[in-house]
């Protein structure tokens, strides 16, 4: 062990030795020999300065580009929040102008008609499949009565079954209880009308000897008094007739889609509303 730390010793003396003889032989050393030996201790101090600000800009980058994506995606949902609500207001403003063509067409046939109505919004359907009836928003409050017919531009619906203060049901006339007298445009043929247990249309008591066929339209004859005379009621399918039947009858098409009312026409008079006479007065047109 003596051995040993001699050797060590010895060692550290050489060593002395040999780093006093370079000093001596470099004149650079002998000038500035702080900054010579320093030389070694700088380089490395400025290696690991330049690594820390490597890996410090990698890191502030990385965040950095956290924080853009952040705020990218909370832009993305800004934008997505703004798009709903613009495709929101768009739906509802065709949902507006849609109603308010339907509302003018209605108005267009309410000026036109030699009869008096009211307008009425559709708010209920029969679930069931036992009657085909509607909900209206019109009552006896509003003139509305049972027995009136109910229209609208594309032709018939049915008729008033039930009349409550502010609101009514209608009875589509497709439901089996339902018949409206009709005739065949073109040949003049009368008939009824009436709804079937499938929910669709037949006229019946077409005369053997009518010339009615398939595609002719069907109107309303005006022999009843919930309709006036002309309305449309639908398009007549071929005419048939069963063995030992004394009348033909066909399928009818209704002209009126039931399955997308909004708004209808309470007929409430056939007596057309008042108009000016020769004298500028006005009187009940008859």
């Amino acid at each position: 062990m003596l051995r040993q730390i001699i050797n060590y010793r010895r060692f550290i003396i050489l060593f002395l030795i040999v780093l006093l003889v370079t000093a001596l032989l470099f004149p650079e050393m002998q000038k500035r020999p702080i900054y010579f030996l320093g030389r070694p201790v700088v380089f490395l101090i400025s290696g690991l300065q330049k690594g820390m600000a490597w890996i410090g800009g990698g890191f502030g980058n990385i965040w950095n580009g956290y924080i853009n994506l952040v705020s990218v995606r909370r832009e993305n949902e800004r934008l997505k929040q703004d798009l709903a609500r613009l495709q929101n207001e768009t739906i509802r403003l065709q949902e507006a102008a849609q109603a308010h063509e339907r509302l003018l067409q209605l108005l267009d046939l309410k000026t036109e008609a030699d009869y008096r109505a009211v307008t009425a919004a559709v708010i209920g359907r029969d679930p069931s499949n036992w009657y085909r009836t509607l909900l209206i928003n019109k009552g006896r409050r509003d003139g509305v009565a049972v027995e009136m017919g109910v229209i609208t531009p594309a032709g018939v619906v049915g008729r008033v079954i039930k009349a409550e203060p502010a609101v009514s049901q209608i009875l589509l006339m497709t439901d089996r209880n339902s018949a409206v007298a009709a005739l065949v445009q073109r040949t003049r043929d009368e008939g009824l009308v009436e709804g079937t247990e499938k929910g669709l249309a037949r006229m019946k008591y077409l005369s053997l000897l009518s010339e009615a066929k398939e595609g002719d339209l069907v109107l309303t004859s005006g022999l009843t008094g919930s309709f006036p005379k002309g309305l449309l009621i639908g398009t007549l399918g071929r005419p048939a007739k069963k063995d030992l039947d004394l009348f033909q009858q066909a399928e009818v098409i209704p002209g009126v889609d039931f399955s997308t009312l909004e708004e209808v026409l309470v007929i409430t008079s056939l007596d057309g509303p008042p108009r000016p006479d020769a004298k500028g007065g006005f009187g009940n047109r008859k």
